[in-house]
């Protein structure tokens, strides 16, 4: 991932941009359980339609452009750069065709822009390697935890038919972050992975 050479207004810009669903970097991937004394689950991101999810993210890039244009704190090619880093974020949203997959690639675009801001601030190099690693490895621990308790659902006589292709969705993914991709396609790959887990567990609960 390469690394950026805008100033603190254009981080903040992109961050902005990309917290885009609100609550949905802490209730997409939580287990079903409470933070902090808070509900963090059923993800709130599940009683609202793909349609809505894409108009509030568009609303937020547009924003964000907007500011990013009118500001006088950044040079031209400042500002190039980081509007197309909302570009490539803005192809990323369009191409999903799954809910899971437009929250996954939010939660995931949104993280890296901190990981790199945190770096930036600091004077550090991020190793997008590990982190994928660390995430990777959490992942595909939920995923064997999950489909532990759908195989329990099962033998009680559930019908599990619906959840079943979404822990199939959640391992493909799972096993294109394992591949040899761009950090960002790695990254939003546990992600996307993580947010179909937690749609499996939502629906598990309502059986």
């Amino acid at each position: 991932m390469k690394r950026r050479t805008v100033v603190l207004t254009a981080f903040i810009a992109v961050v902005l941009a990309l917290g885009v669903l609100p609550a949905l970097a802490q209730d997409a991937n939580q287990a079903p359980e409470r933070a902090r004394g808070e509900r963090t689950f059923p993800p709130a991101w599940m009683e609202e339609s793909i349609e809505e999810l894409r108009e509030r993210i568009a609303e937020r890039i547009a924003s964000a452009e907007e500011r990013i244009a009118a500001t006088d704190r950044l040079t031209d090619e400042e500002k190039a750069e980081a509007l197309e880093d909302l570009a490539d974020a803005s192809a990323a949203f369009a191409a999903a065709e799954e809910k899971a997959e437009l929250v996954g690639i939010a939660i995931s675009r949104r993280q890296l822009t901190r990981l790199e801001f945190r770096a930036e601030r600091r004077g550090e190099t991020v190793d997008y390697d590990a982190h994928i690693a660390g995430d990777l490895d959490r992942a595909n621990r939920r995923l064997e935890h999950t489909a532990k308790v759908v195989d329990w659902a099962d033998a009680a006589g559930e019908d599990v038919a619906e959840v079943l292709p979404m822990l199939e969705n959640a391992a493909a993914q799972l096993e294109a972050a394992e591949g040899g991709g761009t950090v960002e396609a790695r990254h939003d790959a546990v992600h996307i992975a993580l947010a179909w887990m937690a749609q499996a567990g939502v629906t598990l609960m309502g059986m």
